[in-house]
Formats: structure tokens, C-alpha cells, sequence
């Protein structure tokens, strides 16, 4: 399930230097497919892994420990879900791999009258 609004705000004041002075993008994330994802053991040590470096997902099965279908399958949900993408980059064997890479920096889960609500800035 993909992310359901959008809307850009004015920077943060963060002191972690891989923030810049963009404006950043709220987006309201369906909050059933979030709980369960990050409920994941897997999709967890993947969103970890790839918070340090955009990863192929046989480096991440291998890094893992993990089979290829179980970290393709938790790829596939965590980009559906729109907290991480995919880029093809070319390696140096001539190769063309997708690289993953985190797109959300935050969430914030909220409480409310009509049920949870999950905001990511990216």
C-alpha cells in the first residue's frame, strides 16, 4: 500500500548532517501495512542495512542471512509501502543491479478519534 498524501514542509532544524535546507515531504502512510511491516524482524534488518548505504538485495540476503525470496519479498513490501526505492546502477562487472535505498527519515504515529495515524518525513 502506497503513501496516501503528500504535502512539502519547510526544513527541520536537525542537527544530523545528512539533512540539507530542501524542504522536506510529509506523506500520510497507510497504518495497518506500516505496523505489520516494521512488526517484521526482516523488513527491520533491512531498513537498518539500507540506512547506511544504498544495497542490492543478493547483498542483503548475504548480509542477512536471509534466502533472496524472503528479502525480495520485504523489498517489494517496504517499496510498495513507499518507504524505500529502487535505483539501477550499473557494477563494475557490467552488470545492471537495483540498489535500494531509504526514502523516509521519521514516522510519526498518532493517536486519534478515527484510528492511528502514521505521517513519514522524508
Amino acid at each position: 500500500m502506497s503513501a496516501i498524501e503528500s504535502k512539502s514542509e519547510p526544513p527541520a532544524s536537525l542537527p544530523d548532517s545528512r539533512h540539507s535546507t530542501e524542504a522536506h515531504t510529509t506523506e500520510s502512510i497507510d497504518a495497518e501495512c506500516f505496523l505489520e511491516l516494521i512488526s517484521d524482524t526482516y523488513a527491520q534488518k533491512i531498513l537498518t542495512a539500507l540506512a547506511n548505504r544504498p544495497t542490492a538485495a543478493a547483498t542483503l540476503a548475504e548480509e542477512l542471512d536471509a534466502s533472496r525470496p524472503t528479502v525480495y519479498l520485504r523489498l517489494n513490501s517496504l517499496e510498495s509501502a513507499g518507504l524505500i526505492k529502487s535505483t539501477v546502477a550499473l557494477d563494475a562487472d557490467g552488470r545492471h543491479r537495483k540498489r535500494f535505498h531509504v526514502v523516509v527519515d521519521s514516522a510519526n504515529l498518532t493517536f486519534n478519534s478515527s484510528g492511528i495515524e502514521i505521517t513519514a518525513l522524508s
